[in-house]
């Protein structure tokens, strides 16, 4: 993705910290963030789909799993890269930057969570210099359907394509075995 290092990017969902974490091991500069209302206080269906409602309880609860803790900033100190990265409360669809604020935004296995996509996306445009980037890592349509009949989970398959209909920008798609990878550019 060509990024220099101390480049300063976005991670927007913070989650467990994989992709902060990542971004700063890399020798990037990283602001993360995510909305301020725990997801399991809304209706979950109207952010993530349908699913067994046992199992969604047991997925998002916070605790260690098979060795990893959620709390994003304890991994962080893990790996030595805490300082690297700071912690914003923010909503994707209203993000609190100037425009042309960072050379890189980041979103893994997090619009599908977003209610409105294409606001969202709009503004992650919006506060991306012109020859920055936005990476968008979502489930493939197989990760899904086997995520379907393992635990109950209904997603909607997501490509940014759909919700971005703009003549300033290029997008390109990576398919992988278990999500594809979307890079938006200014052009």
């Amino acid at each position: 993705m060509n990024l220099a290092k101390n480049s300063k990017v976005l991670d927007i969902g913070t989650g467990f910290g994989a992709m902060a974490i990542l971004l700063a091991i890399n020798g990037l500069n990283v602001i993360t963030g995510q909305p301020e209302e725990d997801p399991d206080q809304n209706k979950h269906e109207e952010n993530h789909g349908e699913h067994q409602e046992t199992y969604h309880h047991e997925h998002h609860e916070l605790r260690n799993h098979e060795g990893y803790s959620l709390d994003w900033e304890e991994n962080a100190k893990t790996v030595g890269v805490e300082n690297q990265i700071k912690f914003q409360q923010l909503t994707i669809q209203n993000l609190p930057f100037s425009d042309n604020y960072f050379d890189g935004l980041f979103m893994y296995d997090t619009l599908q969570h977003v209610k409105n996509k294409q606001t969202s996306l709009n503004d992650c445009i919006r506060v991306i210099k012109p020859s920055g980037l936005i990476c968008v890592i979502e489930w493939n349509e197989k990760s899904i359907k086997a995520d379907y009949e393992k635990h109950g989970f209904k997603i909607d398959y997501i490509d940014p394509k759909d919700f971005l209909k703009r003549e300033d920008i290029l997008i390109e798609t990576h398919p992988g075995e278990y999500v594809n990878i979307f890079i938006i550019r200014k052009i």
